[in-house]
This record gives C-alpha cells, structure tokens and sequence, in this order.
C-alpha cells in the first residue's frame, strides 16, 4: 500500500514538473517570436553588431530602420560604431552617426572609436569622426590618446591626419610617455619623420 502511494505521489510529481517545465518552453517560444531588433536577441547577439561586424552596409541599413540602437553594444563592451571604425568601414561609420550613434562612446578600456581608427591607421575614419565631434586628445585608461597610439603602432596616415586636425603632441600617457616617445621606442621610423617635419621634438 505504501508503495502504491510512493508511486503515485511520485507521478504527481513528475506531471507538475512537466506541466512547469512546458509552460517555461512556451514562455520562451514566444519571447523568442516577439524579440525585436531594439534590444539584444534573446539567444544572440543584435543583428547590428552582426552585420557591422560583418562589413554589410545593406544589413546595417536593415538593422536601424527596424529598430536597433545605433549605440547598442557587443562583445567587451564595444559599440557598433568602435566595431565600423576599426574595420575601416566609413560608410557604415557615417550611417551609424546620422542615426544617433555616440562618437565618444567608450568601452571597458576607455577606448573610443577615434582610437579604434588611429589604431588601424584609417584617415579617412578619423577625418569623419572629428567631423561628428570626437574628442582628438581623449585617453583611455592608459592615457594614451589616438595619436599615442597611432604613434606606438606606426600608423603614419593617422599621426599626419590627428595632428593636421590639432592633436597635443605634448600630452603624456600615464607612464610619461608622448606620442613621440613611443614612436622611438618602437623603431617606428616613418612617424618620428612625421613628427620632426611637424616642429615636434619631444
């Protein structure tokens, strides 16, 4: 008698376990269906940061018009417009700013899209950006600025463009060091001409 009802008890049990575990996959189904592109998929990533990341203009376009934030963010905190600058990616970089998006967004390390630029060497990116705004002299948790870096990597075309555009050369990191300093300290020949042919010298 007692294993009877150890057994029955034992299929209530699993009935209202199932029902439960049901009514959690239903929810799910139809938060699925009504994800919408404004916030992040519920299973994925935006669909902006997909097609930024993938270079597509047309997907971009798409992603906007149907409600995704111009300043959603991906992975490390990056925002669709650092992930279009660091490709390079102008168009996409204009279209993200004509929609709202924030030139000086930062991410986790304090780096802005500016840097993400200067870091690639992309002056054209970087002529758009101070265009919309971007703070030029802006430093990340280092303190390095987008002519900091530029400089350490040798991005000549970003150094000529940052300082035609008035960058402090002057400026230090948090370890002392000018964009000129680490030019030098990492043999980057062609940036340390820039610099000389600029009046800089320290």
């Amino acid at each position: 008698m007692a294993q009877r009802r150890k057994t029955v008890d034992m299929g209530r049990l699993l009935l209202r376990n199932y029902r439960v575990l049901s009514l959690i996959l239903l929810l799910a189904v139809v938060l699925w269906s009504h994800a919408g592109p404004a916030g992040a998929d519920l299973l994925g990533s935006d669909p902006l940061i997909d097609a930024v990341e993938r270079g597509n203009f047309r997907a971009v376009q798409k992603a906007l018009l149907e409600g995704s934030s111009a300043n959603v963010r991906g992975e490390q905190s990056r925002s669709a417009l650092m992930l279009a600058a660091n490709l390079g990616a102008v168009d996409i970089v204009e279209l993200l700013l004509s929609h709202g998006a924030i030139v000086d967004l930062a991410e986790a390390e304090g780096n802005t899209a500016l840097i993400y630029a200067a870091v690639n060497n992309f002056d054209d990116v970087i002529a758009v950006l101070l265009a919309a705004g971007a703070a030029i002299d802006h430093g990340n948790r280092q303190g390095k600025t987008a002519l900091m870096r530029a400089a350490q990597i040798g991005g000549d075309n970003a150094v000529s463009a940052l300082l035609a555009a008035g960058a402090d050369s002057s400026l230090t990191d948090f370890t002392g060091r000018t964009a000129l300093d680490l030019a030098r300290e990492n043999r980057r020949n062609r940036v340390i001409q820039i610099f000389r042919k600029a009046g800089v010298d320290r």
